[in-house]
């Protein structure tokens, strides 16, 4: 059965080069290689900060946690960051699980992402 994931991706104004990415779903190994496209092409495009809004994401396994990963390196890579808000219990255990509390940057909400950003 393949999971459903929805990525709503909206610019943020007040910093150029940057799109909040909203992820609705469940990230998992079903999917991963259509956010790993959407998010890379933006990474790509110029898009080096990039806010990952989890609150409507449901679920993330270690496969779609790696990808999180590597989105964090690529934007690194080119100055910029990947940041995250609104991790729900469910999801936030898991990436504590695998010991990537310290690789990633994660924020209580979305507005706190975008403030330490400025």
């Amino acid at each position: 059965m393949e999971s459903q994931i929805e990525l709503k991706i909206e610019d943020y104004e007040a910093n150029p080069n940057s799109k909040i990415v909203r992820f609705v779903g469940d990230l998992d190994a079903t999917n991963v290689e259509y956010v790993l496209e959407k998010v890379c092409s933006l990474i790509n495009e110029g898009n080096i900060y990039i806010f990952a809004d989890f609150e409507k994401l449901r679920y993330v396994n270690s496969t779609g946690l790696g990808v999180l990963l590597h989105f964090n390196k690529s934007a690194k890579e080119k100055g910029g960051s990947f940041k995250i808000a609104n991790v729900n219990e469910n999801v936030y255990e898991i990436i504590e699980i695998i010991g990537a509390t310290s690789l990633l940057e994660i924020f209580e909400d979305l507005e706190e992402a975008l403030q330490s950003a400025r």
